[in-house]
């Protein structure tokens, strides 16, 4: 991808602000493996579909000698996750492809993100999702022309129903690991800019599903960084659905397990229970081993007793909301958990002595910031796989 040893600097447009666009703020960064004249498209693609995909960092609060600082990946974004940096890269790939179609199966942020940017560009998406997600999708979103919403009852069956509508219609099903890997290589370079200007980082902590994000931040710093000198990887999952904590920890795959029901979710957009399907699970455990990282979970019991703690007479989201990041609430619950779910970890590592004192931790806050808005009302409600061949009957490849 890059040599970032000495040209670093070259990958910079200061002139782009990352709080406004990342995207735009590393563009030169983008498409390397791409031919010079497909390259100088696919720039071209990108600075179009750019909307906002900002990120910014700053100092939370110290906690038994170990200090906890932000990285908000969800106040400057468009649609209120980290997100939307893999809608606005997968949409300027699929332009400069000739792809003017797309299937997506998502848990609802994903979805949200490439039906916003696919739209900007006039690429047409047919995106499946879990039907107890829908609340997590704006209704404007889906109102758009060109922007089509399928919700599944059942969990399990999302990837197989988006997957026989593509194949059965011709169009492509999305599941370009390399783009979303570049996608999260941006992440990388701005934690990387970070620590070239003098930050310190012991730590970094995000929580996973497939884990694109942390394995292609990593890409970046591995190459930057002796593996003695990187900043260890603490991952979260959900207990409820934790298979990729599972897989590394050596219990029984099969043990896995996800439930129909919202309410035994934390994270419900991180609904997939099968994600090493992805393929990521090997080298997230070799990033694992570089990092001398590891990985935890969290279940609603601890999630709850976290949300209520007190640290230095302010809870977590208190603490956040001083920095102007405010989390999306419904009757004073948070709806987005995943960034919380992070800090949640990180806590408990830190009092189990995982974490030691004196440390300096990054912890991602992917997502949470989101104004709030009327649910998405899908084109169809799909009960059995039987369904997909009488959903938009005329619809073929074009």
């Amino acid at each position: 991808m890059i040599d970032i040893s000495n040209q670093f600097d070259h990958f910079l447009d200061r002139q782009s602000a990352p709080e406004s666009s990342l995207v735009l703020h590393f563009l030169q960064a983008c498409g390397l493996s791409l031919e010079e004249n497909l390259r100088s498209k696919f720039r071209k693609q990108l600075t179009h579909a750019s909307i906002r995909e900002g990120v910014r960092i700053f100092p939370l609060f110290k906690y038994k000698d170990v200090d906890l600082i932000i990285l908000d990946e969800t106040s400057f974004m468009h649609t209120g996750t980290f997100k939307a940096i893999d809608g606005c890269m997968i949409s300027a790939y699929c332009k400069v492809m000739g792809i003017n179609q797309i299937v997506a199966e998502s848990g609802g942020n994903n979805g949200t993100a490439l039906a916003e940017y696919c739209h900007k560009l006039g690429i047409e998406l047919y995106c499946f999702i879990p039907s107890d997600n829908l609340a997590s999708i704006p209704e404007q979103t889906f109102m758009r022309p060109g922007n089509h919403l399928m919700a599944v009852r059942q969990r399990h069956m999302v990837k197989d129903v988006a997957h026989l509508f593509a194949t059965q219609r011709g169009i492509p099903l999305i599941q370009m690991v390399e783009w979303r890997m570049e996608a999260a290589m941006l992440r990388g370079l701005f934690i990387l800019e970070q620590l070239l200007s003098g930050e310190k980082f012991d730590w970094f902590s995000q929580t996973i599903s497939a884990a694109f994000g942390p394995i292609g931040i990593y890409r970046v710093l591995q190459r930057h960084y002796q593996p003695e000198d990187l900043p260890r990887f603490l991952g979260i999952q959900q207990a409820a659905n934790c298979p990729m904590y599972q897989m590394w920890s050596g219990r029984t795959y099969s043990n896995a397990r996800i439930s129909s029901k919202d309410e035994s979710l934390l994270v419900p957009v991180m609904y997939d229970a099968h994600p090493q399907t992805h393929g990521t699970f090997q080298e997230l455990a070799d990033l694992l081993s570089l990092a001398r990282g590891t990985l935890t979970i969290i279940d609603n019991s601890e999630f709850d007793q976290f949300l209520n703690r007190k640290f230095s007479g302010k809870t977590p989201q208190q603490w956040l909301a001083d920095h102007n990041l405010i989390i999306w609430q419904n009757r004073e619950k948070p709806l987005e958990k995943a960034g919380l779910l992070a800090m949640a970890g990180l806590i408990k590592e830190i009092d189990q002595g995982t974490i030691s004192a004196g440390s300096r931790v990054l912890c991602s806050i992917t997502g949470g910031s989101r104004q709030i808005f009327n649910s998405a009302i899908p084109d169809y409600l799909i009960d059995h796989i039987s369904q997909v061949e009488r959903m938009y009957s005329s619809v073929s490849c074009r």
